[in-house]
């Protein structure tokens, strides 16, 4: 940071650097932001993130991706952080893929499903679910995956079968 920039801020009086301090929170947790970060970001890709401990750009591997924050593995030591996606210096070169080049979900039939079949989903901690479908609705289905309740679109389902 520049030298002229943080000498100012030490002589600026402490209601002018709490009011900075605000401002500077609001634009980091602003979504905008945190979704133009997102886009750039999956599951294994390399990031570059500012590393608190040391004060420096350091190199890490995304592990999970969670609505605020994302988790990230060290490269060095391999240890792993919680760090709010504006932290990371993602790489457009790394762009997550283009739903264009995923094949095409399969068309489910609204007959599939029945209360009490077992299913499976991704949620959108991107953690894989199981549970069993307690109700059918028009556009989704109420699921019960280990005491807690989950509504999930059908497309999003697989079903389970016990063999």
């Amino acid at each position: 940071m520049d030298q002229r920039i943080l000498d100012t801020l030490r002589h600026a009086p402490s209601l002018d650097l709490y009011e900075l301090s605000l401002t500077v929170n609001r634009l980091l947790t602003d979504p905008v932001r945190i979704l133009e970060i997102r886009k750039l970001l999956h599951l294994g890709a390399r990031v570059k993130f500012f590393h608190h401990q040391t004060n420096a750009l350091a190199a890490g591997i995304i592990v999970e991706l969670r609505q605020k924050e994302v988790l990230v593995q060290l490269e060095a030591t391999r240890s792993q952080w919680w760090l709010p996606y504006t932290a990371i210096a993602a790489d457009p070169a790394q762009r997550a893929p283009e739903s264009a080049s995923r094949p095409a979900a399969p068309v489910i039939d609204a007959t599939v499903f029945r209360v009490g079949d077992t299913v499976g989903f991704t949620d959108k901690y991107l953690r894989e679910r199981v549970g069993t479908v307690i109700r059918i609705n028009d556009k989704s289905i109420s699921i019960d995956c280990d005491g807690e309740s989950w509504r999930v679109s059908r497309r999003l389902l697989r079903k389970i079968i016990d063999i």
